[in-house]
């Protein structure tokens, strides 16, 4: 077999076993790491200082770290239903600033136009709620037109925080009360090039007979420096007549 380097990540697929689902827009990769070790357990030997170690099995995995969330790759990995391209209401929370001079309006028109229910809140800078009226408010109150908030002359110039739904196309993700583990089959398929001729690729693909996630499934964290996110598959018994692992590389 030729010696190969590894200089792109690679692409993986995935096959849900219970009802053959297939994932294989996941996003940008940035890594894929398999790795196999062996089990072992011990027993003393009481006449020496090394104790006597015997194999017992292996246990794998492979931890894929991508750049980008994909939803329905989460939701498929969760165990979770998806739906795609329906109208749903999604939540707008945004903080604004109430005018110091006549009209005191704040247009959330680039946001959406607010649903009338659940009805729109509006909150002061102190965390105080507003009431809604339906017309002419007063001191600590406010209106609601279509896409337009109204305040009173004593509210100008406060800062104010909305929060309200809009209806959108979107997909939907729900994860059930109850679920269990999805397995699947995973691929990974990609190019090498040899070690002493980088001019020369060679594909190769491994297949995992039956995997699934281990440990925590987060999506990634919301901060002001973008980052990626991961999660681990573990390599689990393959099906009756079924190997593990197979890796085939191009001659």
């Amino acid at each position: 077999m030729a010696k190969l380097i590894y200089k792109k990540a690679g692409n993986i697929e995935l096959i849900r076993r219970s009802d053959n689902v297939r994932l294989l827009s996941v996003g940008v990769v940035e890594s894929i790491e398999p790795s196999i070790s062996r089990k072992s357990s011990t027993l003393p030997d009481g006449n020496s200082d090394w104790d006597m170690e015997f194999s017992n099995g292996m246990e794998g995995q492979v931890v894929v770290n991508l750049s980008t969330f994909q939803p329905k790759l989460y939701a498929g990995l969760a165990g979770a239903t998806y739906t795609e391209n329906s109208s749903y209401a999604i939540r707008h929370i945004t903080t604004r600033g109430v005018p110091a001079a006549s009209p005191f309006t704040v247009d959330v028109s680039d946001e959406g136009t607010p649903l009338a229910d659940p009805v729109p809140v509006v909150h002061n800078a102190a965390d105080s709620p507003y009431v809604k009226v339906s017309a002419s408010p007063a001191a600590g109150q406010f209106a609601v037109s279509g896409s337009v908030f109204t305040f009173c002359s004593a509210n100008a110039n406060e800062e104010v925080t909305l929060a309200f739904n809009v209806t959108t196309t979107a997909d939907k993700m729900e994860l059930p009360s109850e679920s269990n583990r999805p397995v699947f089959e995973m691929i990974i398929a990609g190019k090498a090039v040899l070690a002493d001729d980088e001019g020369t690729s060679k594909a190769d693909t491994m297949v995992f007979d039956s995997v699934a996630v281990s440990g925590d499934l987060k999506p990634p964290t919301r901060k002001r420096e973008p980052v990626g996110w991961n999660f681990t598959m573990k390599i689990l018994k393959p099906r009756a007549g079924r190997k593990p692992v197979d890796y085939r590389v191009e001659k």
